[in-house]
């Protein structure tokens, strides 16, 4: 009997410092400071700016490509890829103009005649455009940028 306690008296805490090195060399993993950053000096092959995207006029694949709105906005995951982009459609010179998102696997991106530019294509009409439901942006994430850009226009008022 008196084995068997001096026993359990070695093991136990044997156990518990082992337990208690693997917790710690476990933690340890989670404080690791961030992976440094990495640097581009271009943009990968197959790759493009947002600014490709932004500003541009959509195309009617069934309407002789015909521009039927402008690109004013991308939507884009927390993993960076584009869910869709925001097309201005309907009104003249900007008024009366209504966002509609257009889902990103909808399009169709072609570069031009150059080889420099997008060309960027719906298979829908300006009418099935104009009559689809409005996009609202609603509350997504702001980041740091869209807070100090509303409270600056905000202190004009």
């Amino acid at each position: 009997m008196m084995k068997t306690t001096f026993l359990s008296t070695l093991v136990i805490p044997t156990f518990i410092t082992i337990a208690g090195v693997a917790g710690v060399a476990h933690a340890s993993n989670d404080n690791q400071p961030p992976m440094e950053a990495s640097y581009l000096t271009q943009a990968p092959q197959g790759t493009f700016h947002s600014d490709s995207l932004t500003g541009n006029q959509v195309k009617s694949s069934v309407e002789n490509d015909e521009d039927i709105g402008t690109i004013n906005d991308l939507i884009i995951d927390e993993d960076g890829q584009i869910n869709a982009v925001v097309v201005g459609v309907g009104g003249f010179l900007g008024m009366g103009e209504k966002d509609v998102a257009i889902e990103w696997d909808s399009l169709e991106l072609t570069k031009d005649e150059d080889g420099e530019d997008y060309i960027i294509s719906v298979n829908a009409s300006q009418e099935a455009l104009e009559s689809a439901e409005e996009y609202e942006r609603g509350n997504d994430l702001h980041t740091e940028r869209d807070t100090e850009m509303n409270n600056s226009e905000n202190d004009d008022e």
